[in-house]
């Protein structure tokens, strides 16, 4: 609905006027999401090709079930789900009630990431390696705190 209420025009408009840019699609929580499944579609659709359009999304709910996440790992192959540290959004909704699954791949810092942190890439689906590993403590902070930067308000703050 959000797409064909006027997404849709304004990525084609800049689309068409910018034909040499690559497309990145971000979000942060619901907008990792919205971005996750945005980013399927314009692929899907034909709006720009899969070797064109990079994905980065920062704590992201789980999104889709297995077929989704299949279909979006062939889709967008340059995708990545940055977690930070125990953030709890990305445990939810959890992975057995209705099937719900991540989709690849998943850069976990598990630190304050400040510059110059260390961070893990899990290319797989739903790996232990990563967030996904740890068992309970799971934390609301880590999810309002990405790079160094409180982004509960970021939107409202004009992204500064």
């Amino acid at each position: 609905m959000l797409w064909n209420a006027g997404m849709k025009n304004d990525f084609l408009a800049l689309k068409n006027a910018n034909p040499d840019y690559q497309v990145w699609v971000t979000g942060h929580s619901l907008g990792g999401a919205m971005a996750s499944v945005a980013a399927s579609s314009i692929v899907h659709l034909g709006y720009s090709t899969a070797s064109n359009l990079k994905l980065y999304t920062f704590g992201q709910p789980r999104t889709g079930d297995k077929t989704f996440a299949a279909a979006h790992d062939k889709l967008i192959p340059e995708s990545y789900r940055v977690t930070h540290k125990a953030d709890m959004v990305p445990h939810v909704p959890p992975e057995n009630l209705l099937s719900y699954f991540h989709h690849q791949s998943e850069v976990w810092y598990n630190n304050d990431m400040t510059p110059g942190s260390s961070h893990v890439e899990c290319n797989a689906d739903e790996s232990k390696k990563c967030s996904d590993g740890l068992l309970i403590k799971l934390s609301i902070q880590d999810h309002l705190k990405y790079f160094d930067t409180d982004v509960s308000g970021y939107g409202v703050a004009g992204c500064r």
